[in-house]
Order: C-alpha cells, then sequence, then structure tokens
C-alpha cells in the first residue's frame, strides 16, 4: 500500500504449512522489526489476511494471526486445494458437505466460518469466504440438500517449485516428493490474470524434456528462479528436514521398519493404536499430518506395513 505505516494488503492462500516451524518459508513474510527498534514504525507486515490449511510450521504468521494484527482463517486442506482449482476452471467455488456441523460451519450457533481470530471475523470478507447454499434435486427440485461454498479466489502471484525447467519454461519434478497442485495453482493465476514463478534447482535445453515427465508446460510460466548449486541445500531441497530422499520420490523402497520411533505409551498412541484396527491387508490409506502419523508408527511397530500402503 502506499502509505508504509499501515498493515500491507496482500492475501495470502496456501494449504500446507511451507514453512520450517521457525523462520523460514512463509514466515519470511511475517517479518516485522522488533519492538523499539529504529524500523518498527516505518515497517508492517506485508500480509493483510492468511487462509491457510495450518499454521503449526509457520509460527511467525501464526503468531499475527493470534495477536490479531492480520485477518487469518484456517480451513480444511483439501477444500482450499479445491477453491484453487474452482478458479483454474472459472468456477465460483467449491461446493461440499465438508466442514458442516463444524467450526467452519458459517451457521450462528455452529461455527464461525473458519475465521482464526476476531479481526477476520470482523472483516467484510469473512462474509463471503464461506457460506451455507441450498441446492435443489429431482424432476421439480422438490429436494433440497445443504452444502458449504469455500468462494474462488483470483491468484495474481502464484509460486511454485519442481527439479527442472527447459529455456520455454516447462517443468519436471523428478526430484519433489509430490506433484500436487502445481499445475492447479498455474492454471489459477493464469486464469486470474497473474504471474507464475517457479523455483528449480536446474535448466535443460530447450524441447529435450520428455513429454510426459512436463508436470507444468511453459505455457503457463511467467519467470523460472534457478538456484545456485552451493545454495540448493539451504534454499532448496527437498524438504526442511531432507535434503533429498530416493524413498520419497519412489526410486527405491525402505528396506525395513526397523527405523521408524516407536511412541511413548500416551493418549496419543491409545488413539493411533485404535485407529489401526481399521487397517486391513491389501488396503490404500492417506494419512493426515498430526495424530494420523502415530497410526503409521503404531503399523510399523506390528509389523503390519509391508501389508498396507500408507
Amino acid at each position: 500500500t502506499g502509505d508504509s505505516k499501515v498493515i500491507g494488503d496482500l492475501t495470502l492462500l496456501f494449504g500446507g504449512g511451507p514453512g520450517d516451524w521457525k523462520t523460514r518459508g512463509l514466515n519470511y513474510l511475517a517479518r516485522v522489526p522488533p519492538p523499539g527498534s529504529e524500523d518498527n514504525e516505518r515497517l508492517r507486515p506485508l500480509i493483510k489476511r492468511t487462509i491457510g490449511g495450518h499454521y503449526g510450521q509457520t509460527p511467525m504468521l501464526g503468531n499475527l494471526a493470534t495477536s490479531n494484527q492480520i485477518e487469518a482463517w484456517t480451513l480444511p486442506m483439501g477444500s482450499i486445494s479445491r477453491m484453487i482449482r474452482a478458479q483454474a476452471t472459472h468456477s465460483p467455488g467449491h461446493i461440499t458437505t465438508i466442514g458442516m456441523g463444524t467450526y467452519v460451519d458459517p451457521t450462528p450457533g455452529v461455527g464461525c466460518g473458519g475465521a482464526a481470530n476476531q479481526r477476520a471475523l470482523e472483516s467484510p470478507f469473512h462474509k463471503e469466504l464461506v457460506t451455507k447454499i441450498s441446492l435443489g434435486f429431482g424432476p421439480e427440485k422438490e429436494q433440497e440438500m445443504e452444502y458449504l461454498l469455500y468462494k474462488a479466489l483470483p491468484i495474481q502471484v502464484a509460486i511454485i517449485r519442481a527439479t527442472t525447467a527447459d529455456s520455454s519454461g516447462n517443468l519436471s519434478f523428478e526430484h519433489e516428493s509430490l506433484l500436487c497442485d502445481q499445475r492447479i495453482i498455474a492454471t489459477a493465476a493464469r486464469n486470474s490474470g497473474g504471474v507464475v514463478l517457479a523455483q528449480v534447482e536446474r535448466l535443460a535445453a530447450l524441447r529435450s524434456l520428455p513429454s510426459r515427465s512436463v508436470g507444468v508446460p511453459g505455457a503457463m510460466v511467467d519467470c523460472v528462479c534457478v538456484v545456485d548449486e552451493e545454495d540448493r541445500d539451504y534454499f532448496h531441497p527437498m524438504s526442511f528436514t531432507s535434503k533429498y530422499n530416493p524413498v520419497l520420490t519412489g526410486e527405491v523402497k525402505s528396506p525395513c521398519c526397523d527405523n521408524i520411533p516407536k511412541l511413548s505409551l500416551n493418549e496419543r498412541k491409545v488413539i493411533a493404536r485404535r485407529a489401526s484396527f481399521a487397517l486391513k491387508p491389501g488396503k490404500v490409506v492417506n494419512l493426515g499430518i498430526g495424530l494420523p502419523e502415530g497410526v503409521a508408527q503404531v503399523a510399523g511397530e506390528e509389523g503390519s506395513l509391508p501389508y498396507i500402503t500408507l
């Protein structure tokens, strides 16, 4: 904004918590001078509002939210992904029953529409983000069902990462642990009239990438940032906890489960073990972050990991 003494005007939309639990990742955007410093009256956070799946890995953003300095919402991570997909397809938003009856439900007396602080509750934007709608079904629309509509939001700047880019901006993801929403995010930005910035670790010659390995076409990429080789371990590791792990890319399979740490006997383990009763041989199960991680540890302890896919 024009006045450097007011808070910034950026809206930050993210699914997972891209940070290192300390100061890196999205935490950079939350940096402000310490109280009493010369710059304290001149600089303010760049961000006006955040919409994210969780803030555990971005404590500096979390502190801005809990201190009511920015507007903040916490929405289901999958619904945020679908919000971005909706923007990519020029849809009004993501319609689902996910979140109904929970804190995300905007119905008075039920939930708070995902608002994480008072500033969000008082924001005019709050009434638009998650709304409850009714849809009619049947020949004469005689059957009505209620849903939540998570609003599709325009994306002016999309930041994604890949492993390789050619000179046309085509991106491949050989050393990335997951191919998630990179293409959807890029498409959403394109359809919003925004720009797409991609960070990679290396460049390839024009038209040298196999077409089937291209995850994001160059037509959707505006700028490629190549991390210098000497800086890759810090600025472009596979994650904040691993420089590169071929197990996560599927190159190799971990030979055993002996290195999985055992959970201490506490409430987390009791809950995880109860949930593990639902694991059957041959099942494919998607585990979330937090308590669900303990299900994998319990399965490792009991020797059932070779018979299931988590």
